[in-house]
């Protein structure tokens, strides 16, 4: 009979062990037969299908990452951690809430601790900053929670108040950026990251010549806006957030829609979602997921009339092109029909500048509600291309805005240190293939 009992013991305690692990790996916990495994290598898996001659990835993503997290990452390399903390920052507000009872308190200290990871002023690095919570809740927050999950190397400035925050991760490093509104108005825009290095391979972009290494967390996506917060605490603080840094947003969508819904939330950082936008390149179903599960703003960058040309610049167009891109963002429009969409359109010299161009886009984006950004492109050692001269600008935009669209130019901000758009990132010794450049345009594009 004593046997028996012990049997059953032992079998009830697999049984919680293994519950307890499942719980733990949906909260963005390390379970305990995580911390246990030895390192683990996976094939890599292309997601991006018919232009992986253009993609060079390779992920490093640890197992203190959420299991939607991992799932997202289509990686090759996943390295299970040892880290047994819960990182406090992956979790969304109704898991904060889970993990809060798991770990034995009420809901109503979840509140209480969320408010102090975001709310106004807080943005707390340790546990001993959070003064309004119970001695007992923060002993047992130091043993089983971790709150900071970036290392910030170098803070950069430029001569117009941009600055470039330079942080360490594993796998490498990211940048994000902090603008300052140029009316000087108190008004501040983050830019941030959302993988390290990027899989898309867009010809004009600096970042896309480093490949991508893995996708980066909640936490870590959450925690630049945390970080450039307490930078802009005496400058008026943080006004607007784009996901227009380091990487393509919606190829790490389970951990971008997480990390902008906290940045929306009510009781964190509270921004309105028209003032949190999500940029993407093109990936249409991702794109369709987005729109339907954020309120969030989306801006798609086009950069291109024609598939020839988009197919060279942003190889992403081979598997989505402009008609099943457009057609989707018509479709998702219908759906809201209070939305907006911008554009993004980087100018490249005798590429995409012409007149010809100019009456191609009022065409395509012919019945959609949206905004049309010109953007000057900005140079860098490895680039191809020349941006257009602001005469051709004012003619593109003149011709545009004839039709009766909305369109803004963009001008460079923080690229005396390789702080703008399409600048960010670290080469390494490996780099993603050029594409070939179209016989019409060899004479448009300098050799390197």
């Amino acid at each position: 009979m004593a046997a028996l009992e012990l049997r059953c013991f032992v079998t009830r305690a697999a049984w919680n062990i293994n519950r307890l692990g499942n719980f733990t790996a949906r909260l963005g916990c390390t379970p305990l037969h995580r911390r246990l495994a030895p390192f683990q290598k996976l094939r890599y898996t292309d997601e991006l299908g018919s232009f992986s001659d253009s993609v060079r990835g390779w992920h490093s993503v640890s197992f203190s990452v959420s299991s939607t997290a991992r799932a997202s990452a289509g990686t090759a390399d996943i390295l299970a951690d040892t880290e047994e903390k819960c990182v406090l920052r992956n979790l969304s507000y109704q898991h904060l809430e889970a993990w809060v009872e798991s770990i034995g308190y009420r809901k109503t200290q979840a509140l209480m601790l969320w408010k102090y990871l975001y709310g106004h002023g807080n943005w707390a690095a340790t546990v001993d900053e959070m003064t309004g919570l119970s001695r007992e809740f923060k002993s047992v927050l130091k043993e089983r929670a971790e709150l900071e999950v970036l290392k910030v190397m170098t803070v950069h400035k430029a001569a117009d108040g941009t600055r470039k925050i330079v942080s360490a991760v594993d796998g490498g490093t990211i940048e994000t950026v902090v603008i300052p509104f140029a009316t000087g108005k108190g008004r501040n825009t983050v830019c941030v990251s959302s993988q390290v290095g990027c899989a898309m391979n867009c010809q004009f972009c600096y970042t896309g010549r480093m490949g991508l290494k893995r996708n980066l967390t909640t936490a870590e996506i959450v925690e630049q806006l945390v970080i450039a917060c307490r930078l802009t605490a005496d400058m008026g603080g943080v006004t607007n957030v784009v996901f227009m840094g380091m990487g393509e947003p919606l190829h790490n969508a389970d951990n971008v829609i997480r990390a902008a819904n906290i940045m929306v939330d009510e009781h964190g950082f509270h921004l309105s979602h028209n003032k949190v936008t999500v940029s993407t390149s093109g990936l249409v179903p991702e794109l369709r997921r987005f729109c339907r599960e954020s309120k969030c703003c989306v801006a798609v960058s086009l950069n291109a009339t024609t598939d020839e040309v988009r197919n060279w610049i942003m190889p992403i167009n081979r598997k989505y092109n402009l008609s099943s891109l457009l057609g989707a963002l018509r479709e998702e429009q219908a759906l809201r029909p209070n939305s907006h969409f911008l554009f993004e359109y980087v100018m490249l010299a005798g590429v995409n500048d012409s007149f010809e161009d100019a009456e191609r886009l009022v065409e395509l984006v012919q019945g959609i509600r949206c905004k049309i950004n010109l953007i000057c492109f900005n140079p860098h050692s490895e680039s191809v291309f020349r941006p257009s001269s602001l005469e051709q600008i004012l003619l593109f935009k003149d011709r545009v805005e004839s039709a009766g669209l909305v369109v803004r130019i963009r001008r460079s901000r923080g690229d005396d240190q390789m702080a703008a758009c399409g600048q960010l990132g670290s080469l390494g010794a490996e780099q993603p293939p050029r594409m070939r450049v179209p016989e019409r345009f060899q004479g448009a594009v300098a050799a390197l």
